[in-house]
């Protein structure tokens, strides 16, 4: 709806303007300068030869808003051409707009676009730490933006089964005890540590380590059938964390394809013929013309491939699909530029990055069990532990039931949210104080939002028409939010922002909660409009909050 209101303040500068050419650009104004700024004047100041102020106040005499729908006033400031909604009009045609289309209010056209998106793809040797978790959500959240704006986008999880920490496992796996009690993922990493130790400390398995690899590199069929029944295992854990969270993969794909394929060989060959390889005991490019001083190894003195040079080759194959979008952390920043210049110099597309940066806990750890990384499932529990508490504390007179379930859903949220709240490139520390907020910040605030909304409409549905009165400053405020959706979503998709999205969602509920305290429903004189008001409210904090991978609960 917010790109019908510019189109049309547009239309009427463009009319204004008449033979003078130039490019109209809108932008956000001060407050207290209207709703809509040109900055047009400063670009004409030169070829009118005449200051920016004189300009605007010429041009916006001859602005006559007699025939407009939504703009309503037009004034100069400060060579600012300044827009004022007509904000009764511009209710109306909204809530009916956000009403009509439902869950597809805020979606975009069909682009005819295909994207794979990587992410997660966490190695096959323990359970997801809580830096694949902010992977995992920056990606599903961005994927489902991604849709919703008209994308088709098919998420894939890229399974490491050639590395050596698979090969470890499967080497303890033959002679330590798989404990089945436990979740799978953790079990396999109690034999991944446990197996580490040892390959550390005898130097005859360190031996065999390496035979285990190349057996595997080869086919060999005993080999192969261990490395495959400890990968899936392990990815049966893996899958049930993400799970938990709402995340699912379209696709896995193993590494270990590229190599059977005989796509690996074919890529070395092809680097192997340009003017960057270099070869002695390994072969590997020269990477210096492309800024990146670390050499490329493709190939070690043993005749196996790196990790990197099989990566090369599944950019080849999934290049064929669609558009290539990689969610990577910050240590794997080397990589990616040596993986795009290797892509250049095949003259293949580069694919697009998304590099985010470390996530921790304050403490460092949050159990004083014995390890080295955080969990992810740790993570989870001790949220919806925290959210339970909580809910319990509000909710003393409600079922257990019903305690449980919502504590389940508001700690999934605020992990959730609390994670792609933050940009990407932006280290940052998980607080529980902000996770679980329900006041200002966090995922509970936002549920609480839309419960509340649900809540009010319980009690009388809104009527199938309405009046619209003259707004008040918080009505106002929540009209412009709800009209700014679909231009935040496209925004989002295109800067591949979720917190973007997650930024207008805080600002909505925000919005509305000071709507609710300030303005009466039910007993307002005004209230067929404001029920229906509170109903698209409600229809656009659900969009929003599904398109980050957020439960909505009608009740807390």
């Amino acid at each position: 709806m917010l790109s019908k209101v510019k189109r049309e303040a547009k239309e009427l500068l463009l009319k204004a303007l008449g033979d003078v050419e130039a490019e109209v650009t809108l932008e956000e104004p001060r407050q207290g300068y209207g709703d809509l700024a040109s900055p047009v004047c400063f670009t004409l100041a030169r070829q009118l030869k005449k200051p920016p102020a004189k300009i605007a106040e010429e041009l916006a005499s001859r602005i006559d808003v007699a025939g407009a729908r939504f703009i309503k006033e037009v004034k100069a400031l400060n060579g600012f051409i300044n827009f004022y909604f007509n904000y009764e009009a511009l209710a109306e045609a909204l809530v009916e707009e956000i009403l009509e289309k439902g869950e597809d209010y805020g979606k975009g056209e069909a682009k005819g676009e295909k994207i794979i998106l990587e992410h997660t793809s966490a190695n096959p040797d323990g359970p997801l730490h809580i830096g694949h978790g902010r992977n995992a959500i920056l990606g599903d959240a961005l994927a489902r933006i991604l849709r919703f704006a008209g994308y088709e986008v098919t998420t894939q999880y890229y399974l490491n089964d050639m590395g050596k920490q698979l090969a470890v496992v499967v080497l303890g796996l033959r002679t330590l005890e798989l404990d089945r009690a436990k979740k799978p993922d953790h079990a396999i990493a109690e034999v991944y540590v446990k197996a580490n130790k040892m390959v550390e400390e005898r130097e005859e398995l360190q031996q065999e380590l390496s035979s285990l690899m190349r057996a595997y590199e080869a086919g060999d069929e005993r080999v192969v059938e261990e490395f495959k029944s400890a990968a899936e295992y392990c990815l049966q854990g893996i899958t049930a964390t993400l799970e938990r969270l709402g995340i699912s993969h379209d696709m896995i794909t193993w590494e270990s394809e590229f190599v059977r394929r005989g796509d690996v060989d074919e890529v070395v060959e092809r680097l192997r013929s340009t003017k960057y390889a270099r070869e002695d005991d390994v072969l590997y490019l020269d990477l210096e013309e492309f800024g990146i001083e670390k050499e490329l190894v493709l190939r070690r003195s043993d005749g196996t491939y790196l990790y990197a040079t099989r990566d090369i080759a599944h950019h080849l194959w999934k290049a064929k699909l669609g558009k290539l979008i990689n969610v990577w952390g910050a240590d794997h920043k080397l990589l990616a530029a040596q993986l795009s210049a290797a892509l250049r110099i095949l003259g293949e597309e580069e694919p697009e990055f998304i590099i985010y940066e470390f996530i921790s806990l304050p403490s460092g750890r949050m159990s004083t069990r014995k390890g080295v990384f955080i969990s992810l499932d740790e993570l989870i529990t001790e949220a919806v532990f925290r959210a339970y508490e909580e809910v319990a504390k509000r909710r003393g007179d409600a079922s257990e039931e019903f305690k449980r379930s919502v504590a389940e859903k508001v700690g999934i949220a605020a992990v959730r949210f609390n994670i792609v709240k933050v940009s990407p490139e932006k280290a940052m520390v998980f607080r529980w104080e902000e996770a679980l907020d329900f006041e200002r910040q966090g995922g509970p605030f936002l549920q609480y939002a839309y419960a509340r909304a649900t809540r009010i409409l319980e009690k009388e549905s809104p009527p199938a028409s309405f009046e619209v009165h003259e707004l008040t400053d918080n009505e106002r405020a929540l009209v412009k939010l709800l009209a700014a959706f679909p231009e935040v979503v496209e925004s989002s998709a295109k800067q591949r922002k979720p917190s973007m999205l997650a930024s207008y969602l805080l600002e909505l509920a925000t919005a509305f909660h000071r709507f609710y305290m300030f303005d009466p429903v039910l007993k307002s004189e005004f209230k067929d409009f404001r029920l229906n008001l509170v109903n698209a409210t409600r229809t656009v904090l659900g969009n929003a909050m599904k398109l980050l991978g957020m439960p909505v609960l009608e009740r807390m």
